[in-house]
Order: C-alpha cells, then structure tokens, then sequence
C-alpha cells in the first residue's frame, strides 16, 4: 500500500533561494506554508554592473517565468523548492557624448549619465537623465558602440 504525504496538501511547503555574491537581493515570496498550486513570486536584483545569467532549480521541479507585469513567477508542485540564482557581468554602456539618435522611430537624446544595460528579461534598455526608461535596439547599440558614442564600462 502506498503511503500517502499529507504535509505536501497542509500548506507545508518551502521555498529556499541561494544566490552567488553578485546578487543584490534574491527572494521568494511567500516562501513558506505553501501548497501545490500557489504561485511564489521571485524579487531578484542583480549587483551595479552585473544581470541575471539563469535561474537553476536545484530542487521541485518548477519552471520560473518571466512576465513584463508580474516578473519571475512559478506555480508550486508537490515537494519543498530550491532555487540558485546566478549572475553575469552585464553589458553596460555609457554615453560619450550627448547625441541625438533614432530609438524604435523617436528621437531620443542620449545624455552623458544615461546608462544602458540588459533588463531582467533580457530586454534592452536604458535610463534617460530624468529617470524614465527607454527600450532600446541591440542594433541600435551595435551601431552606436562603432560609431563611438558609446562605450562599454
């Protein structure tokens, strides 16, 4: 006969996040009394000058996901989680110059304390000198590091 795990139905369940020395903040919420089914929430911030490389599930096998309005979330299965979340030196670019260029068709100007990076995502994108965000073209970047206007810090 086969025994039947009762705890994993209490809301017993936990959820342990490791991180290397690059990450800032890496967290589950809520990371304890849960079930099968409920969805944890990751809050993940990476060091000045490095990103998110992976998210490696070490144990429980779940499948963490991006989303651009919720972030990295991930539905509960049956056993306790562990997760390692691992960090690369990023590739940020400072301004040379103020430049105007073309940003997904509008004109944007590019100021000396703009810095430009990869987003959690993997998305491009950039801070302009009043604090709002700006996508920004891997291309774009490509042309703008040859033409000098950028450089890689």
């Amino acid at each position: 006969m086969k025994k039947l795990d009762l705890q994993r139905f209490a809301g017993s369940l936990t959820v342990t996040v490791l991180k290397d020395a690059h990450m800032t903040t890496a967290s589950a919420s809520p990371d304890s009394s849960l079930a099968k089914d409920d969805t944890v929430t990751l809050t993940i911030t990476p060091a000045s000058g490095y990103e998110l490389d992976e998210i490696e599930v070490i144990a429980g096998g779940v499948t963490p996901e991006y989303d651009e309005d919720d972030g990295w979330t991930f539905t509960m299965g049956e056993a306790d989680v562990t997760l390692y979340v691992k960090s690369k030196a990023s590739n940020v670019y400072k301004i040379v110059e103020n430049t105007p260029v073309n940003i997904n068709g509008v004109k944007t100007e590019l100021q000396r304390n703009m810095m430009i990076q990869h987003g959690p995502n993997g998305a491009i994108v950039g801070v302009d000198g009043e604090g709002s965000a700006v996508s920004v073209n891997e291309d774009v970047i490509k042309q703008l590091v040859k033409d000098g206007v950028l450089i890689k810090v």
